[in-house]
């Protein structure tokens, strides 16, 4: 509000100087044309009769910008009335805006009116001017004539110069009331200002103190729970030993005994099958199956475990993707063989990936054993692909394929991303994990089978989720 004060003080003055100079211009251009009138009337000059009409143009022009304010007639019409009467191009708005927004105050209301018998007192002047041309042009002006005339310029001279020395007197007056209420006025404003910043100074101080207070109580339950956290964060690196060391517990306790039942399967398996006893062959076969998949299960939970315990982050080297697939094509070859199915691994050599090997290798493990167990007699395809946003991969077979209810099924647990749902193991824990462990990575999965012709599942791992 100050500013807009301030804004409107300086305009009004500022249109108010516009108006005291023009009325300079006013007296002057009427007092030159009175003194060129009297030259052209005793010297019959004509260059004196051109500068009357010169200099009584002045007067005449502000007439016509003040008939054009009275009137309301647009802006350039008033504006042209005003550069007749020789006042600043830079002034005419600033004058226009004080006639429209102050023409009632008492001040400019008076001031207007005296502007006016002055205007008609020059349109006299310019009357007896163009009467003295036509006399002179006539030669019906004698001595006496032009002595009557002259006391008719003197007796106009008089009242214009009255007319215009009542114009500024008003003009002034009300220009200084009018500075000294703007003044009253700042004063004001400045006076609520310095009262708005004391009050405002004296409550954001009590706010400050308040909220040191409630910062120092707030600091003091900080700590309490910092003292708390450390110690949580104490119990979990010992918890994490722990897990860790069932987790070497179970490899070496239990994977080495599975491990050592799988070989002597095996090689019973072998041995029975060349002797051709198949009874026999048909029991060992059997475990040598069950224990490779109890193996098998068993190295997923762990690696999925060491995931959890010590994997947290994902920062890794570049590796061969082409490699992994083919290290896992390998592991799977000869069930898939006692089959009778092919394994392809369609993998260029030189893709590469950054992404955590730990549960890449975890999630196309489960994927081509459900693959290998779904598939008799045909084929499973194996491969990826990425662009400069994703890295993409699939595992295309020709068995029995996935009914649309198990589809459904794992969409909507996948879609419903609830950790607590996805232990649950309805249809076999392999995919459960595959879906959890998509979700540390940020990753999608779908899945396919166009006509019930075996399974299409593709994952899409998002490189910048993963950088």
């Amino acid at each position: 509000m100050l500013i807009v004060i301030n804004f409107y003080t300086i305009k009004t003055l500022s249109a108010t100087r516009a108006y005291v100079n023009g009325e300079s211009r006013y007296s002057k251009g009427h007092n030159v044309a009175t003194r060129n009138l009297i030259n052209y009337l005793y010297t019959n000059k004509e260059e004196y009769w051109m500068k009357f009409k010169s200099n009584i143009s002045i007067p005449l022009g502000d007439k016509k910008a003040r008939i054009a304010l009275i009137n309301k007639l647009d802006s350039e019409t008033i504006k042209q009335g005003f550069r007749e009467g020789k006042n600043h191009e830079e002034d005419l708005n600033d004058m226009i805006w004080l006639f429209n927004n102050f023409k009632s105050i008492w001040f400019l209301k008076n001031a207007i009116a005296e502007w006016k018998v002055g205007d008609s007192l020059n349109t006299e002047l310019n009357k007896l001017g163009l009467k003295v041309k036509q006399k002179i042009d006539n030669n019906e002006l004698d001595h006496n004539a032009k002595i009557k005339t002259l006391l008719q310029l003197d007796d106009l001279n008089k009242k214009i110069g009255l007319s215009e020395e009542r114009f500024s007197t008003l003009l002034g007056d009300g220009t200084r009331k009018t500075n000294y209420y703007l003044l009253l006025t700042n004063i004001f404003f400045i006076c609520v200002i310095i009262g708005s910043i004391s009050i405002y100074y004296s409550t954001m101080l009590q706010k400050i103190l308040k909220s040191k207070q409630e910062l120092k109580q707030q600091k003091e339950q900080l700590e309490a729970i910092i003292k708390d956290l450390e110690k949580t964060k104490q119990d979990l690196h010992t918890e994490i030993i722990q897990h860790k060391k069932i987790i070497g517990t179970i490899s070496h306790d239990i994977r080495s005994p599975l491990k050592y039942i799988q070989l002597i399967a095996k090689h019973l398996s072998i041995s029975t099958k060349k002797a051709k006893n198949t009874i026999t062959y048909k029991y060992a076969d059997s475990i040598y199956k069950s224990s490779s998949q109890l193996y098998n299960f068993t190295k997923t939970l762990i690696e999925y475990s060491k995931i959890y315990i010590e994997d947290k982050d994902y920062n890794q080297n570049y590796y061969s993707v082409h490699e992994l697939i083919e290290n896992k094509k390998i592991f799977f070859e000869e069930i898939a063989l006692n089959n009778n199915t092919q394994i392809i691994n369609n993998t260029k050599n030189s893709l590469k990936s950054n992404i955590n090997i730990r549960i890449i290798s975890i999630i196309i493990h489960n994927l081509i054993d459900n693959a290998v167990k779904n598939t008799q007699s045909g084929i499973i395809e194996i491969g990826a692909k990425a662009n400069t946003e994703k890295i993409s991969y699939w595992i295309k077979d020709t068995g029995s394929g996935m009914s649309q209810d198990i589809i459904d099924y794992y969409t909507k647990l996948f879609q419903n991303r609830d950790p607590e749902k996805l232990i649950l193991s309805t249809y076999g824990i392999g995919l459960h994990l595959v879906l959890e462990l998509l979700i540390i990575l940020k990753g999608n999965i779908t899945f396919s089978n166009p006509n019930n012709q075996g399974t299409t599942v593709t994952i899409d791992i998002n490189l910048k989720e993963n950088f």
